[in-house]
């Protein structure tokens, strides 16, 4: 048993030169054609750069419903306002805890 029989990706020399030549050649034509298109298609895209693109105007958006206003009750109660606890104790406890530590 040779090496060849045993592995298969192995492609032998006189086969590999004919499919190599055929892709080389494949491969220029693709090049060629490319180079072609492109040559071609720049001249098309600079006289496509200077007529301007008329954009559709946008659709006017839908305007929410403002809700509707709070009941006049809670306009006339009267709320505290914001007080911070310091864990549970009032300002002037805190106030004399602090002027006992010796705080200014």
């Amino acid at each position: 048993m040779s090496l060849e029989t045993l592995d298969p990706s192995v492609v032998p020399e006189t086969e590999a030169d004919p499919q190599s030549d055929a892709m080389k050649d494949q491969l220029r034509k693709d090049v060629a054609s490319w180079r072609e298109g492109r040559a071609d298609g720049s001249t098309a895209r600079e006289g496509e750069l200077s007529v301007a693109i008329a954009r559709p105007a946008p659709a006017p958006r839908a305007r929410r419903a403002k809700p509707a206003a709070a009941a006049p009750e809670a306009a006339t109660a009267k709320k505290k306002p914001f007080g911070m606890s310091y864990d549970g104790s009032s300002n002037a406890d805190y106030i004399n805890y602090m002027i006992s530590r010796g705080a200014r």
